[in-house]
């Protein structure tokens, strides 16, 4: 899905136009560890089995859930 009309301080520009990283690996560092990787690149999948922690505490996604709430509104 592609916004192209988006509104900043009421100005209109069109998304498309804007650079977007390459996705060409770069040789970049990042605390101290260096990677040699591209700056676009696709999201990973979500595995909603796998339990997260958020500073201290346990949760699991809740996609379907949040899914849920974005199409009632």
């Amino acid at each position: 899905m592609t916004m192209s009309k988006l509104q900043y301080r009421g100005v209109s520009y069109d998304n498309a136009t804007h650079e977007q990283p390459s996705p060409q690996p770069v040789d970049h560092a990042y605390r101290g560890q260096h990677y040699e990787a591209p700056l676009r690149h696709e999201a990973a999948a979500v595995d909603t089995e796998q339990e997260l922690q958020y500073r201290g505490h346990a949760y699991h996604h809740r996609q379907a859930e949040a899914a849920d709430q974005v199409n009632k509104a």
